[in-house]
């Protein structure tokens, strides 16, 4: 009895191993066939990444494209003319002062020899609208941009044409 329990098990066993050999055999076939599709994939995405966009990329990582995009984004700055600084009582109900210095960039130089000679006018303008600002708005960052177009907007009406101001610039706010 223990031969044919034996005898049976043997047969039995034969018929397994088969059967558990011949699956990982086809387990790592597919796995092998997978992973080779899987690279050839990835080398012909790179392969035509590179075909349509290699001269670009190349060029961004040296630098080369990126200067060139800034010289045509960037258009030539103009001579900026420093005003003197202003000395004037913050509006509103508060005793204090502010003293601000502002830059004015022009269009060219012609334009500047222009502008120097409208300085006492252009110091009119800027004392008429920084008087009427509070302390809070002068403080406030979140203002100044508000405060720069609105300075524009009043100095460039003295110019012949309104393209010859490019902007004004606050280069120094002190309040007390």
């Amino acid at each position: 009895m223990a031969e044919e329990a034996k005898g049976r098990v043997a047969a039995e066993g034969i018929g397994e191993g088969d059967q558990a050999e011949e699956t990982p055999k086809k387990k790592r076939g597919k796995l092998k066939l997978f992973l080779l599709l899987f690279v050839a994939i990835v080398v012909a995405g790179g392969a035509a990444g590179y075909f349509f966009f290699g001269k670009e990329l190349a060029a961004h990582y040296s630098g080369g494209l990126e200067q060139g995009q800034e010289k045509k984004k960037k258009p030539a700055m103009g001579p900026i003319l420093s005003l003197e600084p202003f000395i004037f009582n913050v509006g509103g109900d508060s005793p204090r002062y502010a003293k601000i210095a502002l830059g004015v960039e022009l269009k060219d130089a012609k334009v500047m020899e222009e502008a120097k000679k409208m300085i006492p006018a252009m110091r009119d303008r800027v004392l008429s609208v920084l008087g009427t600002k509070g302390p809070d708005v002068l403080m406030d960052i979140k203002n100044r941009d508000n405060l720069k177009q609105e300075l524009h907007g009043s100095l460039k009406e003295l110019f012949k044409e309104s393209t010859e101001l490019k902007t004004v610039y606050i280069t120094d706010i002190i309040i007390q």
